[in-house]
Order: C-alpha cells, then sequence, then structure tokens
C-alpha cells in the first residue's frame, strides 16, 4: 500500500490527494483509506455539567411530575382515536380503516408505558399482532378486536397502572388466549 501520491491514472488528473490519507492505485480505480480517529475520540470522556448538582436533578423531577399530570389527558387522546377506528372499522372492513385501527393501537402500544399504563401497551401490542398482517377477507371478527379496545378502555378508565394488578394480569391472558385462538383457527 502506497501513501497518497498522485496516481498515474488518467481520470484523477488535477486532484489533489491528502498525505495522510493512504490510498492504493489500480489500473482503473483508487482506493482511499482515510484514517480512523474514532477509537481516539471515544476514549475521551464528555465533560459532566451539573455533577452533583441536586437542584437540577430536583428540577428535572418536577418537570416531569408536572407532564406526568397530563399523562392522562394524552392517554385518553390515544384511547379515542382507538375507539373511532374501531367504530370506523365496524362499518367499513377495509384496508384503509384496518390500517387506521393497526395506527391507533400502535401508538397506543407506544405511549401506554410512558403514559403509565404497561398492560394498556400489552393489549394494545396484541390487538396490532392481530391486524398487522389482516386484509379484509382475513381479518378476525369484530368482537375479538372490540375486546381487545373495550379491555384496554377498561384499564384506562379504571386507572390500572400497575403491570401485576390481578384483574388486568387476568385480562391480558385471557385476551392472549383468544389471540391464539383466532390463529389456530385461521
Amino acid at each position: 500500500m502506497k501513501v497518497a501520491s498522485m496516481p498515474e491514472t488518467s481520470h484523477l488528473d488535477g486532484v489533489q490527494l491528502n498525505p495522510e490519507v493512504a490510498a492504493e492505485s489500480f489500473k482503473d480505480h483508487v482506493v482511499l483509506r482515510p484514517p480512523n480517529k474514532l477509537k481516539e475520540r471515544a476514549t475521551r470522556r464528555a465533560p459532566i455539567r451539573d455533577a452533583g448538582d441536586s437542584g437540577a436533578i430536583m428540577r428535572a423531577e418536577i418537570a416531569l411530575e408536572r407532564l406526568s399530570l397530563e399523562f392522562e389527558d394524552w392517554m385518553r387522546i390515544e384511547m379515542e382515536t382507538l375507539e373511532e377506528a374501531r367504530a370506523a372499522l365496524a362499518l367499513a372492513r377495509d384496508e384503509p380503516t384496518i390500517a387506521a385501527l393497526f395506527r391507533a393501537a400502535h401508538d397506543l402500544r407506544g405511549q401506554s408505558s410512558t403514559f403509565g399504563y404497561p398492560l394498556a401497551g400489552e393489549i394494545a401490542e396484541g390487538l396490532c399482532d392481530l391486524v398487522e398482517y389482516a386484509t379484509p377477507e382475513t381479518l378476525p371478527r369484530q368482537a375479538v378486536i372490540d375486546r381487545h379496545v373495550e379491555a384496554i378502555r377498561a384499564i384506562v378508565r379504571e386507572n390500572v397502572r400497575d403491570r401485576d394488578h390481578p384483574v388486568g394480569v387476568e385480562l391480558a391472558a385471557r385476551l392472549a388466549a383468544l389471540r391464539a385462538d383466532v390463529a389456530r383457527k385461521g
């Protein structure tokens, strides 16, 4: 391997190469191998700002507490979107309404843990599994979809925030069994 020098190929006439860049010349091209300084940069420690500043931690906790007051409202909005998608699906079982139901369940699944409703997220994930690849012909009965939406609504309404809530766990398990039954029957 040569260190960068002007290759003798005609297609690079007039190109200035950096002397720190290794270059390998071939008949029809040149391979440049720039130095990898990532390891050197990665070993340096980033400066820690507010190290030991309990005030910064306290301000962050207060901000999170204020945001958490809005989590219930945000979860209700996500729930309304899911309800609307379910109602639309009951009227028209077509690709756009299936996609809308999937998006609503997917969004709710992603937000549930953040908003403090992990069981709702688990049930929404199951609903996603039911409808993600469904077509109007393969979509499960409306009653199966309704059970999932109703379960999520009940968890939000009853403010079930504990992943180990006995009724919530039983509900999630029964819905998982229902999904398995739907999958088995095809």
